[in-house]
């Protein structure tokens, strides 16, 4: 008798669930979305076609679930530093270092997730293209609104929002790309730790950018 997903126990249905979206990462970045079958999924998952349909509508839905649990990630990253308490610019310098954090935790996801997003209007339906595209406008209003926080606390002097957080974001998939074909070579944590802290900078009133220069002077230094 065959089961049904309320069934199956909780624990696994989540590590089969986890294992088809570890061979769909390695079979889409090794093969390509439509060289990939779903036969050849279910066999690299070890999971019948039946369980595959128990957790997605598709392979399509597969693919979104991996571009998702990347953009959920980074985008919970920005609305915690917008939901936090405490000076903006320290907030900015987390978040800077939570997401050069997340890029090397989840590397294969990311390149992944650029292949996709170059063609996802031919892997994806206008259902899910939709989808996708929301993350990104939800991630680029997240950050507009730290940066409104900034200039209403006095940190940033009075700048456009919205281009600003369109200027981070490009200059951050710019550094993506280049880290990705460079990695031996090119620290994407240094990079953008350097190119936040210059855009931050310009962002700084100038009474703000010059007391954050200032380092109290140890302890029985003269002058």
């Amino acid at each position: 008798m065959t089961r049904t997903a309320e069934q199956v126990p909780v624990e696994q249905r989540a590590a089969s669930e986890q294992a088809i979206k570890k061979a769909a990462l390695r079979l889409f970045s090794e093969k390509g979305f439509y060289s990939t079958s779903t036969r050849e999924l279910t066999e690299a998952a070890g999971v019948s076609k039946g369980t595959l349909y128990w957790h997605f509508r598709s392979k399509e839905e597969v693919a979104f679930s991996l571009v998702s649990d990347m953009l959920g990630d980074f985008l919970g990253l920005v609305e915690r530093a917008r939901d936090e308490e405490g000076p903006v610019i320290d907030r900015m310098e987390r978040l800077v270092g939570a997401v050069a954090a997340l890029y090397y935790q989840e590397t294969d996801y990311l390149r992944l997730l650029w292949k996709f997003r170059a063609d996802r209007h031919y892997i994806f339906s206008p259902e899910y293209t939709e989808k996708v595209t929301s993350y990104y406008v939800r991630i680029r209003k997240s950050l507009e609104s730290v940066i409104e926080q900034g200039i209403a606390s006095g940190e940033f002097r009075e700048v456009d929002s919205k281009q600003m957080a369109f200027i981070m974001l490009g200059i951050t998939e710019g550094l993506e790309v280049e880290w990705l074909e460079n990695e031996a070579e090119f620290s994407m944590s240094d990079a953008l730790e350097v190119t936040m802290a210059m855009l931050m900078d310009s962002m700084r009133k100038p009474d703000v950018a010059v007391a954050a220069t200032r380092r109290p002077k140890a302890k029985g230094a003269k002058g």
